[in-house]
């Protein structure tokens, strides 16, 4: 991703956040009495950028009011400003101000959320599976006027191989989006797939631990199955690869994959790697072998003796 992309236009912020209206007044509501967005879609800062927040808010306070929507009376739910209410109650703030949203529909409430995190931040700074999550909204709405033919001919032409450049850049639903967020049909495509992927699956493309085509590949295993990989995976310490994505995959698709196969085949995986990074061939010098063998002794029985000196060794350490 070219970090000079073009940034996505989008409503007047002024109008989209007050109504119109502004004069609309802000409120100062208790922390305690907001809860996240259930399904809100991007990463709080850390490091030293929530640092940064912490110390500014301590100083300055906060200085952009955070919008919210009322649930019930005296609760609310947060829409933007995530980071100022997370950094604002590590500052020690009770209070925070805010935009108060009334009679918000769960539909208005997620446009919130999703552009106001884009007058932010510049879509190509975005984590991939908030990319994800922005396009697959511009792919429902393109879905919402009836052109969503094309894209999903190209999922499903992406499930069983790899597309050619120009068959990912004839369709018009494509073309726009490709153009409003300097993507090629094939990386759209390929994010749009990430939504599919289950929550520690996504940390991992976020995190680079896994190659995003890697995700692309898991995000056909069904959700159930992907759980399971993540947390063998994760209890094993294993890193999955495209190349063992592509097989998972195919193991699906054949039907042949349940999470005792997922466990076998991790196990060989992590056996293959120790055999190859941890073990090295030992040998064992002449004058040890002419120290306790004599002529007579072939290699079979060399090693069989050798095998049940090491058991003995072993037994009496742990006793």
């Amino acid at each position: 991703m070219k970090k000079d992309s073009p940034r996505r236009k989008i409503v007047d912020a002024i109008d989209f956040l007050t109504d119109g209206k502004p004069e609309q007044q802000i409120a100062e509501i208790d922390i305690e009495n907001i809860v996240e967005f259930s399904d809100h879609p991007f990463h709080l800062y850390e490091g030293k950028r929530l640092e940064d927040m912490v110390e500014s808010i301590k100083k300055n306070g906060i200085l952009s009011p955070v919008i919210v929507r009322s649930t019930s009376p005296g609760k609310y739910e947060m829409l933007a400003g995530h980071n100022r209410m997370n950094a604002g109650r590590l500052a020690g703030l009770d209070k925070i101000p805010a935009f108060i949203k009334e009679n918000l529909s769960d539909e208005d409430a997620y446009i919130y959320v999703i552009e106001t995190n884009l007058m932010q931040r510049s879509f190509s700074d975005l984590y991939p599976s908030e990319k994800a999550v922005i396009l697959e909204m511009q792919y429902e709405k393109v879905a919402s006027q009836g052109k969503r033919t094309d894209i999903i001919s190209e999922l499903k032409a992406l499930e069983n191989s790899e597309l050619s450049e120009a068959e990912v850049t004839e369709t018009d639903s494509r073309g726009r989006l490709a153009k409003e967020y300097g993507l090629s049909g094939r990386t759209i495509a390929r994010l749009l797939r990430i939504n599919h992927l289950t929550e520690g699956w996504k940390l991992e493309v976020d995190n680079e631990t896994i190659a995003l085509m890697a995700g692309v590949e898991l995000s056909y295993i069904t959700e159930q199955l992907q759980n399971h990989l993540y947390n063998e995976c994760s209890d094993m310490a294993i890193k999955i690869s495209l190349k063992d994505a592509k097989m998972l995959k195919e193991m699906h698709q054949s039907g042949a994959l349940n999470e005792n196969e997922i466990s076998k085949f991790l196990i060989n995986k992590e056996k293959g790697v120790i055999a190859k990074k941890d073990y090295q061939s030992i040998k064992v010098s002449k004058e040890i072998i002419t120290k306790y063998f004599d002529e007579s002794s072939n290699k079979n029985i060399i090693e069989s003796i050798i095998e049940l000196a090491l058991k003995k060794y072993f037994a009496d350490q742990k006793g």
